[in-house]
This record gives C-alpha cells, structure tokens and sequence, in this order.
C-alpha cells in the first residue's frame, strides 16, 4: 500500500487542478493540469540478457521513455518562481528477435523553477522511482528494484527542459547501481486560462 501513496496523492492534486480549471473566475488560476514526455538516457547497467547468437544487450538504470501527467503551481506574486509535481511511466525495451525485454517504472517528480528571463529557467527537486521491474522475458534473469529517491537538475526554454537525475537502484543481494542520467523533457499546461 506504501507504494500507492505517492501516485494516490499526485492524483488528488490533478483532480484539485480540474476543479479549479472548471470554476468560473476572472483570473487565471494558479494551478495547471500539465502533460508531456521525456528521453532519458544513462547509468549503469539494471538489466542485461544474452541472445540466442551469443551477444549481449542490456537497460541501463536511467534508459527510457517518459508520460507524464501533473500540476503546475505559479502564483502571480512570485512571478518568477513555479513549481511542477508530476507522475508517469516509463518503458524501455531491447530489441531481442523473439522476446520482450523491457524495463518499466513509475516516476514521481516534484521540481523548483525559477526563471532567469521570461523563456528561459533553471529547476532542482526531488524524485523517487516506484515499481522498478526488469523483465528478461526468458533470456536473463528478472528483477525488482527497491524504491528509490534521487535528486534533479534541469535548465529550461519554454516548454522543454534538458536535465540531470541523480539517482541509485538497490535490490538484495546485489549491488548499488547509478539510475542518474541525462535527459530531455516536454512539458505542456492544457488548463484554458
């Protein structure tokens, strides 16, 4: 149930943000639905398999390919701040001849922005990874990471934003592995006002 708690209550906030969408008001609200995607690319090697030629491919721990849905905060007395929280799922997948081999998680996101100009801004916050699986699909061996945390850097323009995530994978018995890469994000308001 503790797994569910982060992705319950991200849903309750977008729930909060369409309500308040769907308010008559004069004035923007200060809350957004938002939607998007993200690249992600980098870390150390979370899953590998072995093909039937003999080769070798492998997921790294920060591979893969991001939807995501949240809210963005901006209130109009600080102007030059926003706050995005955001969950997703994100897939990555070799392509074996024959097999599925994929790695899937859960992504929750809660990032700072400030904006240096009007376009262009930087943001740090804080992730956490949930339901981190490795599947094999019969050629290597499966695997179920911890939850983990991490800690996000990005320079943004518009409605894009090129970042860093800092990030480790843990299971039993085995070893830490980096989950930190680069990445490329798009994030869109679709509220009307």
């Amino acid at each position: 149930m503790k797994n569910y708690l982060p992705a319950f209550f991200t849903f309750l906030i977008c729930c909060f943000a369409l309500h308040l969408g769907a308010q008559e008001v004069s004035k923007p609200s200060p809350v957004k639905l938002l939607v998007g995607g993200a690249l992600e690319l980098g870390g150390d090697r979370a899953g590998w398999v072995t093909t039937e030629d003999g080769g070798t491919q492998l997921i790294r721990g920060a591979q893969g390919v991001s939807l995501v849905t949240g809210v963005q905060l901006r209130l109009p007395s600080l102007d030059r701040f926003m706050l995005h929280a955001t969950v997703g799922y994100k897939y990555w997948r070799t392509f074996t001849d024959g097999a599925n081999v994929r790695m899937t998680r859960i992504p929750l996101h809660l990032t700072a922005h400030y904006f240096v100009t009007d376009n262009i801004r930087v943001g740090a916050g804080v992730l956490t990874d949930r339901n981190i699986r490795f599947n094999g699909d019969g050629l290597g061996e499966n695997a179920e990471y911890d939850p983990s945390f991490g800690l996000k850097f990005e320079v943004g323009w518009r409605n894009l934003a090129l970042g860093y995530t800092r990030m480790n994978y843990n299971r039993f018995g085995d070893r830490e592995r980096c989950a930190g890469g680069f990445g490329l994000t798009y994030l869109r308001t679709i509220s009307g006002r």
